[in-house]
C-alpha cells in the first residue's frame, strides 16, 4: 500500500512540473529533408531574416565574413538566390526590418560609440549603445530616427495609411521597455515600461490592435509572453513560466498567430514554436539537435518560413514551407489525464432479527413484508487536474 501511495505521489509530482519536458519526445517534420527547403546563406554568422512585403526578398544582419567582422545588413534575393551587402556602418548594423519594398529600417551602434567613446567603451553586449536608422534597400540614403543615449533596438515596423509607426526596444538607464515612434513626426512615446519588469522583442498582431512582448521579472527571473491591448493599455499574460522567449514575430495573415524561439526548461536548445492567439493552443513548428532563432513568416497563400540554425558554431538561415499539420497542442499533451475514482460500495443493512416461537404452539409467519431498496451512493465526479 505504501508503493501505491508513493508512485501516485510521484505521478502527481510529474503532472506538476510536465512542462519541464512537454516538447522533449515530440517529433516535428525534418525541415532539411522538407520539399522546397533552402539554404539562403553559408559565409559568416546571419540572423534576424524578416521577408519583403511580396516575398522575394530577405533582409538580415550578417557578422564574421571576410570584408568584415562586425554586424552589417545583407539583402537576399529569393527569385535569383543573389546576395547584396546593404550597410558599411563603422559600427555594427542588426535588427532589420523591412518598411517598403524599397526601404528599410535597422539599429546600428556607430553615431552612439563615436558620440561617447568613453561611456561606450566597455557597454553590455546584451544591450549595445545603439539608434535606429532608416534607409533605401542600398544603403545610399540614410535619416537617423532616434539619438537619446542608450540601447534603441528590435524595430517593428507598422504600416498605416495616415499613421504609420514603428515599435522597438528602448533601455535608457535602469528602465528597459517598450516605446513608440510615430514616423510622421519622430516623435517617441512609452508604449510599456516599469522599473521591476524588462519587457522587449514586441510583435504586434496583423490588425494592429494588440502588441505582445517578452516580459522578465527583476526578481524572480521568470519570464512571461505578454499580451497589451493598444485602445485600453490593458495587458494580461499568455504564457509563463516556460524558458527563455526571444524573436517574437506574427504572421501577416489571420488567424492572430504569434512564432518565437524558446528555450524550454529541461531542453539545451531553442526550437521554434507558434500561438494562435484565439484558440490558446501551443504548437512546435521544427526542433532538433541544433538551436533555432529568429523565425520570420511570409505574407503568402502558402507560407514560408525563415529562421536561423546554429549548426557547428555557424549561423545560417533557412527557407522552408510552413508545414500544414504541426501535430496537436501542447496544453492538451500538458494537461494530465483524469484519474478515475471508485464509487463507494452501498452499506449492508443488517438482518432484522426472526420472530420468537413457542414450543407449543406454532405460529404461523406472517406474509413477508418487502425491504425498502438501498439507496445507493451517488458516484463522486472524476477528478480532472491540469497545469
Amino acid at each position: 500500500m505504501k508503493r501505491v501511495v508513493k508512485i501516485l505521489a510521484m505521478m502527481g509530482l510529474l503532472s506538476s512540473c510536465s512542462h519541464l519536458s512537454v516538447t522533449k519526445d515530440l517529433l516535428t517534420p525534418d525541415y532539411l529533408l522538407a520539399k522546397g527547403t533552402v539554404q539562403v546563406t553559408f559565409q559568416g554568422d546571419n540572423e534576424h531574416p524578416r521577408f519583403s512585403p511580396d516575398g522575394t526578398k530577405l533582409v538580415y544582419s550578417s557578422s564574421g565574413r571576410q570584408n568584415h567582422k562586425g554586424s552589417q545588413i545583407y539583402e537576399m534575393d529569393l527569385t535569383r538566390n543573389k546576395e547584396r551587402r546593404v550597410t558599411y556602418s563603422d559600427g555594427d548594423a542588426f535588427d532589420p526590418d523591412y518598411v517598403s519594398d524599397s526601404e528599410i529600417i535597422y539599429a546600428s551602434t556607430t553615431d552612439e560609440i563615436k558620440e561617447s567613446p568613453f561611456i561606450n567603451k566597455n557597454f553590455d553586449r546584451n544591450y549595445p549603445p545603439s539608434d535606429l536608422y532608416m534607409s533605401d534597400r542600398f544603403g545610399s540614403e540614410i535619416l537617423r530616427l532616434t539619438q537619446q543615449p542608450g540601447f534603441d533596438a528590435e524595430p517593428v515596423f507598422v504600416s498605416h495609411p495616415t499613421k504609420p509607426f514603428i515599435l522597438f526596444t528602448a533601455n535608457h538607464g535602469d528602465l528597459l521597455g517598450i516605446d513608440r515612434m510615430d514616423l510622421k513626426n519622430l516623435a517617441v512615446s512609452p508604449v510599456s515600461a516599469t522599473a521591476d519588469k524588462e519587457r522587449r522583442f514586441p510583435a504586434i498582431t496583423p490588425d494592429h490592435k494588440q502588441i505582445i512582448y517578452v516580459e522578465k521579472d527583476k526578481k524572480t527571473q521568470e519570464q512571461s509572453l505578454v499580451l497589451f491591448t493598444i485602445r485600453n493599455k490593458k495587458s494580461e499574460v499568455l504564457k509563463s513560466g516556460e524558458g527563455t522567449y526571444r524573436d517574437l514575430a506574427f504572421a501577416p495573415r489571420t488567424p492572430n498567430r504569434l512564432f518565437y524561439s524558446i528555450l524550454r526548461k529541461g531542453e539545451k536548445q531553442y526550437q521554434l514554436e507558434t500561438y494562435d492567439l484565439e484558440d490558446k493552443c501551443t504548437q512546435v513548428v521544427f526542433k532538433g539537435v541544433d538551436s533555432l532563432a529568429g523565425p520570420a513568416v511570409s505574407d503568402d497563400s502558402r507560407e514560408r518560413i525563415a529562421f536561423t540554425r546554429n549548426f557547428q558554431g555557424k549561423k545560417q538561415i533557412y527557407v522552408v514551407y510552413l508545414p500544414d499539420d504541426l501535430g496537436p497542442c501542447l496544453e492538451t499533451k500538458n494537461s494530465s489525464p483524469a484519474i478515475p475514482v471508485t464509487p463507494p460500495t452501498p452499506p449492508v443493512q443488517p438482518k432484522e432479527p426472526a420472530p420468537q416461537t413457542t414450543p407449543t404452539v406454532t405460529v404461523p409467519s406472517p406474509q413477508a413484508s418487502v425491504s425498502p431498496a438501498l439507496k445507493a451512493a451517488e458516484p463522486t465526479s472524476t477528478a480532472t487536474s491540469a497545469n
